[in-house]
């Protein structure tokens, strides 16, 4: 062939023209045949006069650091260490980054591709000769049924999904540090009780046996004193190996090593208690403040998008394509040449294994339906009892305070009788007993409002991010998808 002669390909000049034309025509006319499924934001009749408390002022969702308002230092640098280092919640941002990636491999429309080649050709004893190849495509699909529109909106959607599920992952670290740090201060208390009746204890026998020598006690009243100084003592091991256990725990959760020092190791510390009132209301923004209930309405929203996928593949697919290539050897014989003609695909037929993935793609949004309205329920439901639980364990505490106080007053008294031969030695040590099962009933409740502060806040979704998420879930009528 002689130098820079020229080969040109066409598809024929008919296809490219007319046929292209009349390829066209006929994609434009098949595509007034589909038709997308209509997304609507899905949504109860009863959640917009949905109120827990409806007397009470509502409980502020901005309030994204609500673990401040039990005032401990020590427990705010925990946190800000937790959400910093905590590989749980790296992981989820981890998958993030993956689900926005997946979006980019969704082919383009329009795609040009590019492939160079270089070759050193020929036989031992005669001379070489050098070939090259450079090609340079172009690729445009036509997409008149929205194929590739509706799998942007479902990778979208599971982007938005993995979003969401690193303010769950966030929610969850906060709950676990929040009450294994209230776990924490509550089995240092009972460890600070314990010894501390270890004394009282030790001081009663020591009375006993002196009163036993004097003959005003009898040996009863010493083996009981004995008896109870034993099983107190039998408890510091394992409460101290308590302490121990939630340490390593929180430690871990704050991303550091077990048995590491720590924030928390601290000593000194009392028991945290929560600053809100129980008059709180939950207003319809649960919708939009709960992580689940975002990751369930995005995954609902991908499945209408896989039914518009599936609904495409019945129809045909257009492209145009085309390419220029250069061929050389030697740098001196060369050739270009180039096509450009359209590419209709047809659905293979029988088409009924396609219609039936459409119906199995329906099938699956009707269940993210279900399982988005399975998570609304169960999300009040979790509201409802945790307030329920949260209020509960505010007045049990006032009333503990005061029975506290009660007994200790009976306690001074009762000595005092003992003092003036009014009592048994064996009164003292009831009135005493009475003191230290008071005490432990305090702590546990102190440690019971803590955990079920901690646990309203998270179910109410707060804190689950720095900003509260936009509003996805605002005014719209039930939908489950038809066909």
């Amino acid at each position: 062939m002689p130098r820079d002669a020229r080969n040109t390909r066409f598809l024929g000049k008919r296809v490219v023209s007319s046929g292209t034309a009349g390829a066209l025509a006929f994609a434009i006319a098949l595509s007034g045949c589909s038709q997308g499924e209509t997304y609507q934001t899905p949504q109860f009749p009863f959640l917009k006069s949905y109120s827990a408390k409806k007397s009470g002022a509502p409980l502020l969702l901005t309030n994204v650091d609500w673990w401040r308002r039990f005032n401990d230092p020590v427990l705010d640098q925990l946190v800000a260490q937790a959400l910093v280092q905590n590989l749980t919640l790296e992981a989820a941002r981890e998958r993030v980054v993956a689900a926005r990636a997946e979006v980019e491999t969704i082919a383009s429309p329009a795609s040009v591709s590019s492939n160079v080649e270089v070759t050193n050709q020929g036989e031992f004893g005669s001379s070489s000769a050098i070939r090259s190849n450079a090609t340079l495509g172009l690729d445009w699909m036509l997409d008149p049924f929205g194929a590739r529109r509706e799998q942007v909106k479902s990778s979208l959607a599971r982007s938005e999904a993995a979003e969401a599920e690193v303010d769950a992952a966030r929610l969850l670290v906060l709950y676990n540090l929040c009450n294994a740090y209230v776990e924490l201060r509550y089995r240092e208390r009972l460890l600070t009780l314990r010894r501390e009746e270890i004394g009282s204890r030790k001081r009663f026998l020591q009375q006993a046996n002196e009163l036993l020598a004097a003959s005003s006690a009898i040996r009863l009243d010493v083996t009981r004193a004995e008896a109870r100084l034993a099983d107190v003592q039998a408890q510091i091991p394992r409460l101290e190996a308590d302490v121990r256990m939630t340490r390593n725990e929180i430690s871990v959760l704050a991303g550091r090593q077990p048995g590491s020092d720590g924030p928390e190791n601290a000593q000194g510390r009392g028991q945290p208690r929560a600053t809100l009132s129980a008059d709180v209301g939950i207003p319809t923004d649960l919708l939009r403040n709960r992580p689940d209930i975002r990751i369930s309405e995005r995954l609902y929203y991908a499945s209408i998008a896989n039914i518009g996928v599936a609904k495409a593949a019945l129809y045909p697919r257009l492209s145009l394509t085309g390419a220029i290539s250069l061929n050389a050897i030697d740098r001196g014989n060369s050739t270009r040449d180039y096509y450009f003609g359209p590419s209709l695909e047809l659905p293979a037929l029988p088409t009924k294994a396609a219609r039936a993935s459409v119906e199995v793609s329906r099938s699956r949004a009707r269940q993210s339906h279900t399982a988005w309205k399975a998570t609304v329920l169960g999300a009040i439901l979790e509201v409802e009892n945790s307030l329920l639980e949260y209020e509960g364990s505010l007045r049990s505490l006032s009333s503990a305070e005061r029975s506290l106080r009660l007994y200790r007053e009976a306690q001074t008294m009762m000595t005092e009788v003992f003092q003036t031969g009014g009592a048994t030695f064996s009164d003292l040590i009831d009135a005493q007993q009475s003191v230290t099962q008071s005490s432990n009933t305090l702590a546990e409740t102190i440690r019971q409002q803590g955990l079920s502060f901690v646990a309203l806040n998270v179910r109410i979704g707060s804190g689950s991010a720095d900003t509260p998420p936009a509003s996805q879930s605002a005014v719209a009528t039930p939908l489950a998808p038809e066909g």
